[in-house]
């Protein structure tokens, strides 16, 4: 049952970070027609003021869009150490029985009261974590929101510059 879930949350994962990098690769391509075409003029209420705000849009989405990945890799790394604290916990709790406890991998011996110390350090590292990670997958959260607004915002734009173009001399 538990690898069904890891198999479908590495899907899903891998399905969100290949859109991540699609928005990015198509507003970083956007950009560069964009800023190909683009011809130095006074800046005004015209369908090339429009464009040059257009631009500064798209060019905002794909800041937002690097710092929405940075804090998803940040996310997977704060998600990878609650979890292995969690299960560091758990199997001290599983395995304490008052006794001393050896961890096979390096030999290390933890006496009863190491193995209650070391529960009680878990306890309060857990929720620092859990806050931390919280706090940034928020921001991810906010950096997407304002990304696709940034996004939708500046592809509108060029194409009502596009569209109004003919009407002024």
């Amino acid at each position: 049952m538990t690898d069904r879930s890891i198999v479908a949350y590495e899907h899903y994962r891998d399905a969100t970070q290949r859109f991540e990098y699609f928005i990015l690769g198509v507003s970083g391509a956007l950009c560069a027609y964009v800023g190909q075409h683009l011809t130095p003029q006074k800046i005004g209420m015209k369908p090339y003021g429009i464009e040059l705000v257009s631009l500064l849009l798209l060019v905002g989405s794909i800041i937002l869009g690097f710092k929405r990945i940075e804090k998803i890799i940040a996310c997977h790394n704060l998600n990878h150490s609650l979890l292995s604290l969690y299960e560091q916990r758990g199997q001290l709790v599983t395995n304490s029985k008052g006794q001393p406890l050896v961890n096979a991998a390096s030999g290390e011996s933890l006496s009863a009261e190491g193995t209650t110390r070391r529960i009680a350090e878990l306890e309060q590292a857990i929720p620092a974590r859990q806050k931390a990670f919280d706090r940034i997958a928020a921001q991810a959260n906010t950096y997407y929101k304002i990304r696709n607004w940034f996004l939708g915002v500046g592809f509108l734009g060029l194409l009502v510059s596009k569209v109004v173009t003919p009407y002024f001399p």
